[in-house]
């Protein structure tokens, strides 16, 4: 009540239709005169002269209509309704050109837009977080995406074949005269720790009468593909990641089983292989591989 009886006590007395609602608007938000300059930005001496309606004390009728017109926006009055009513006593002929450089000081400027606004930062915070997502959908999509062999699977040197130039060594190796030394002719031969298996598709494979068995164990997330040899036919057992120390199939399930097995991998090094319940660990070639595990010698 205070403060409404303040602002009342500095409401000038005047005639002026326009220069009384200013003031009966400013009373009835409860503003003084002091709150309204420093909400519309006006000076004081420019607010009290509105609602006094002493219009002459203006430069110009163009520098009093401006003045109207933002107080009257301020206080929440229809700037045009105001303008229509605004009588002033200046001469007809006065115009905004009557305004002089000096005068320009006085008027209110609208407040620069920051540097940092909310919407600037929402739309940052945004684009960071699209592109993580995308970085980690980048990331899954490597890691279960299927990798083929730059080679033919048939082509590819099986676990424990020996390659052509290994070959020729071996040729070399055993061409040796017969004095020279039994144990380095030995020597020059490639020996793999992994069982012998076919090397050719054209050699037909001897069917065991027990099945060969099959697990895999990740030494890091790796992409695998298994298909077995079943009844002469491929069947594709698992094709999927296999995560950081585990074994597939565990080892309280039931193990891979068929006649043979094409092992696709896409790092050969990541993945140790269990056959027949021995760990002969990960395939000699790193890289992205395709081999082969037949049943038979």
């Amino acid at each position: 009540m205070k403060k409404n009886t303040s602002a009342t006590a500095e409401v000038a007395e005047t005639t002026d239709p326009v220069a009384s609602q200013l003031g009966v608007a400013r009373l009835r938000l409860g503003w003084t005169i002091e709150e309204a300059s420093a909400r519309t930005r006006l000076h004081l001496n420019v607010i009290r002269r509105l609602e006094a309606g002493d219009y002459d004390k203006f430069p110009s009728i163009a520098y009093a209509r401006g003045f109207l017109r933002i107080y009257a926006r301020e206080l929440g009055l229809d700037p045009k309704k105001i303008l229509r009513e605004f009588q002033p006593q200046h001469d007809a002929d006065d115009s905004i050109l009557d305004i002089r450089p000096e005068m320009l000081e006085a008027l209110p400027t609208r407040a620069s837009e920051p540097i940092l606004t909310t919407r600037g930062i929402g739309m940052g915070v945004l684009g960071l977080v699209g592109v993580f997502v995308v970085s980690v959908i980048g990331i899954q999509l490597y890691r279960v995406w299927p990798v083929k062999s730059p080679k033919d699977p048939s082509t590819l040197a099986p676990i424990g074949a020996v390659d052509k130039e290994s070959s020729n060594t071996a040729s070399q190796a055993t061409a040796v005269p017969a004095d020279a030394s039994t144990a380095s002719a030995k020597q020059a031969l490639p020996v793999s720790s992994l069982p012998m298996v076919q090397t050719s598709d054209n050699a037909p494979a001897v069917k065991s009468s027990t099945p060969q068995q099959l697990r895999i164990k990740a030494k890091k997330d790796t992409w695998v593909r298994i298909v077995a040899i079943q009844d002469g036919k491929e069947v594709q057992l698992f094709e999927d990641t296999i995560d950081e120390d585990d074994i597939v199939p565990a080892k309280d399930d039931p193990a891979w089983s068929g006649e043979a097995f094409i092992v696709t991998t896409r790092e050969a090094s990541d993945a140790e292989i269990i056959f027949n319940d021995s760990n002969f660990g990960p395939y000699e070639k790193p890289g992205p591989q395709t081999f082969r595990l037949p049943a038979g010698r």
